[in-house]
């Protein structure tokens, strides 16, 4: 039977079952067999009996009952089972173990699972007391304060419907003092549908009926309601007849049972270790999750004393304050780390509480605790993550500033030097670009392995962001040191690296930084670093420079201009000009090619050769190039509303802004929110853009004249391409540059060499334009090679949109035309 076995459970815990208190035993009777019990609480040892002696014995049972009483309870019992009642009560009599007899008022219920029934559980409580005192009426009075007053059970005495005794174990059922109910009318206690029956009861009992014990609902002094079981007799009270009764809480009783089966469910379920141990330290108790973390068995703990789990990692002392701690507050709560039974040092969190009885003696110890296995991990997991590159494994930037402060201190006491060297990969973004970002983060990771080969053990190198790396250089004996781990980076990197199957080579631009002197704090020793790799990489990149404090001053100066250049994007102060390109042989304006210009609001016109290279070392090439197209672009709709069809209006794009991977839909984007016309405009590249990736540059440019924008060739003749590979090119147009234009009156080479681009050009259908046209004689030469248009101040230097519109009105030019300032 289900509830046979749990009650069994209950029976072999004693931590539980020694803490099941209270006036009335609790049992369960066996359904088939109901002389005998299944179970009853520890509480029946008050006649002299261990509860589990008499549970499931029945001999021993039947010698407990007096011999007169055993038919009348299995006559009850069978008398409510035959009935399909579910409540029954009993009065019979008992012998105790020292032979006295004493009377018994059970209160049991019956239930069934449809028609049968399937468990008896009750209540029973001494009620020698009062039968005594009923039958001797007389004699009563002497002892009764004595008697009822320390009585575990609920005791009244009501006389003309009044309460004029109730003891404190009643009234505190109630939540009243013994004094507040004296005087009461005997329904004070009982909810409103109870009151009835209360009266009812005591006027059949001073009339002589016996009323058996009944339960009804009592009322709370705070409103609740109670369940209480109440038995009535007849007495003597004073001269007067009277009626005495005990009162037993049944809800609270009840309670404590669920609880009790709730405790030992969650204690058996939770996933925290939990022991108890006797006041010596001995346990009694685990339940399975203390299996499951330490690897004991209950069997081969219990008994024995927790330190089986001690870690040796904790000193004396700590034990010490732990156990004081204990004995004086009544718990002790900390991390504290154990031993599985593998060997296995582990951390808990544990928490142990002393039960105490009422003397505030300590009758247990109960230990709570959790495994902080994974929870420590995932801390040292975090912490790691906090202070090293997620890629590399290597520190980062929290972690070098870390140890250069520690390198700082130790300089300054010992006098010493060290050195902190910032590197940057050259050309990283298109190395990504081109390979993809997988590979990208292949090379990164290779990169970090050449520098551990490189450096000393004890050195720090760091990865402070993407292609950025920093070396701690701890200690250097002076500056050529520091120049020499430069030099051996740049020596081992001459060796190439292979991904996915292709063989790459990668340089980088290396800053250096000394202490003393170049920083007082580890975040100004880097910016300083960080200056010097930029040096590098402006006079020419796989390099190193010193810091310098000229340094510091350019720095400044380019900070300064690169706020500049992003207020001037933000306020429009970047203008258009248009410089025309001119037909030769008609002198009509065929287009022109668009030139920013710049005027800031304070130091005034700025020119391109000063801002364009800050805005490349600043990163902000893309925002001026996305600004140039879109300014050209709405311009030149404004121009075909005008009438103005045939003006081919030419932009440029950087090298870095050519290499995004989203110049395709940057472009398209751009058309779309501008409504331009495609056909009315060309991109401009300059050859060495161009070669820098071939492949890349042929299939950026066939997307983009797949959108109607035509495709030029800027500087044509200053880089390093070939013939066949200016035939895959899907260009449209050759730009002729300058240099072989100025002074080719009087040069021959340049004649041949610019006669054959123009040949070459016309052979391969493409227009030619020559670029800084300036003389007559230039102009004459171009014309009689047969070059389509020219550009330059031989007709008009770059002028504004307003004035450009001007001369397309004319169409053609005069000889005023050409000195436009």
């Amino acid at each position: 039977m289900q509830e046979g076995r749990y009650m069994s459970s209950i029976e072999g815990n004693s931590f539980i079952k020694n803490h099941f208190h209270g006036p009335a035993v609790y049992f369960v009777r066996e359904i088939n067999n109901n002389s005998g019990f299944l179970y009853l609480s520890d509480n029946f040892n008050q006649f002299g009996y261990e509860a589990h002696t008499v549970s499931n014995d029945h001999a021993t049972y039947s010698k407990i009952v007096h011999q007169d009483d055993c038919s009348v309870i299995s006559t009850t019992i069978n008398k409510a089972i035959s009935n399909k009642q579910n409540q029954y009560s009993i009065e019979y009599r008992i012998i105790t173990k020292k032979g006295e007899i004493r009377y018994i008022s059970e209160y049991g219920n019956v239930y069934y699972s449809g028609v049968d029934p399937v468990n008896i559980e009750g209540y029973f409580l001494d009620c020698t007391y009062v039968k005594n005192l009923e039958n001797k009426a007389t004699e009563w009075e002497q002892g009764f304060q004595e008697l009822v007053g320390t009585s575990l059970a609920g005791i009244y005495i009501i006389q003309n419907e009044t309460y004029v005794y109730v003891n404190d174990r009643l009234a505190g059922i109630f939540g009243y003092e013994s004094k507040e109910l004296i005087g009461e009318p005997a329904d004070k206690i009982a909810v409103p549908k109870e009151r009835k029956k209360v009266f009812q009861n005591l006027r059949k009992r001073l009339e002589g009926e016996k009323i058996a014990p009944y339960t009804m609902k009592g009322l709370h002094k705070k409103g609740y309601q109670i369940e209480v079981q109440v038995m009535a007799s007849l007495i003597i009270y004073q001269g007067s007849p009277a009626v005495i009764g005990t009162v037993v809480d049944l809800q609270g009783s009840k309670e404590v049972f669920q609880r009790l089966k709730m405790s030992e469910a969650i204690l058996e379920n939770t996933i925290e270790g939990v022991v108890v141990t006797d006041s010596g330290g001995n346990i009694e108790w685990v339940n399975p999750a203390f299996t499951d973390i330490t690897g004991y068995s209950a069997d081969e703990v219990i008994g024995k004393n927790p330190r089986i789990l001690k870690s040796d990692r904790h000193t004396k002392s700590f034990y010490e304050n732990m156990w004081k701690s204990i004995q004086l507050e009544g718990f002790w709560s900390g991390e504290i780390w154990n031993r599985r039974k593998s060997g296995e040092v582990y951390p808990e969190l544990l928490t142990i509480t002393a039960i105490r009885n009422q003397e505030e003696q300590t009758e247990y110890y109960v230990s709570i605790f959790n495994d902080l296995t994974e929870r420590v991990k995932t801390e040292e997991k975090l912490e790691y993550q906090k202070y090293h590159d997620a890629l590399t494994g290597l520190p980062n930037r929290f972690l070098l500033i870390d140890r250069m402060a520690m390198a700082m201190a130790r300089a300054k006491s010992q006098k010493s030097v060290f050195a902190v060297l910032i590197l940057n990969i050259d050309r990283f973004r298109r190395i990504n670009d081109t390979l993809g970002h997988l590979a990208g983060d292949q090379l990164i990771e290779a990169f970090s392995n050449r520098l551990r080969q490189v450096m000393r053990e004890g050195d720090t190198i760091s990865r402070l962001v993407g292609d950025e790396f920093a070396i701690l250089v701890n200690p250097v004996t002076n500056v050529n040191a520091a120049v020499v781990v430069a030099e051996k980076i740049l020596q081992s990197l001459e060796k190439p690296f292979y991904v996915e199957s292709q063989e790459v080579y990668m340089t980088v631009s290396i800053g250096i930084g000394l202490f003393p002197g170049d920083g007082d704090n580890p975040d100004q020793m880097i910016m300083h670093a960080e200056m010097a790799m930029f040096q590098a990489k402006k006079f020419g990149k796989n390099r190193y420079r010193l810091y310098s404090e000229d340094m510091h001053k350019e720095t400044l100066v380019r900070l300064e201009m690169e706020n500049d250049i992003r207020k001037g994007l933000e306020q429009y102060e970047f203008e258009m000009y248009y410089q025309p390109q001119v037909q030769l042989t008609t002198g009509e304006i065929r287009g022109a090619e668009s030139l920013m210009r710049w005027k800031h609001v304070v130091k005034g016109q700025i020119s391109p050769g000063t801002f364009i290279p800050a805005a490349e070392e600043s990163g902000l090439m893309v925002p001026l190039g996305i600004y140039t197209m879109k300014q050209v672009f709405a311009q030149s709709k404004i121009w075909k509303q005008k009438g103005f069809k045939e003006a081919l209006i030419s932009f440029n794009l950087s090298p870095i802004q050519f290499q995004q991977s989203d110049l395709y839909d940057q472009i398209k984007w751009i058309l779309s929110e501008t409504e331009a016309d495609p056909s009315m405009l060309e991109l401009e590249i300059t050859e060495n853009t161009a070669m820098v990736d071939i492949e890349y540059a042929i299939n950026s440019l066939k997307q983009i004249k797949k959108l109607g924008i035509r495709v030029a060739m800027d500087d044509f003749g200053t880089g390093y391409s070939s013939l066949a590979l200016l035939s895959r090119l899907p260009v449209d147009k050759l730009k002729i540059d300058r240099s072989f234009v100025s002074g080719i009156e009087k040069n021959a080479d340049k004649q041949t060499i610019v006669a054959a681009m123009v040949g070459m050009c016309q052979q391969l259908g493409i227009e030619v334009v020559a670029e800084g046209v300036e003389e007559e004689v230039e102009k004459n030469f171009l014309l009689k090679v047969g070059c389509d248009m020219i550009q330059g101040y031989y007709y008009s230097p770059a002028v504004p949109a307003d004035r450009f519109e001007n001369m397309m009105k004319n169409r053609m030019f005069v000889d005023t035309n050409r000195f436009f300032s």
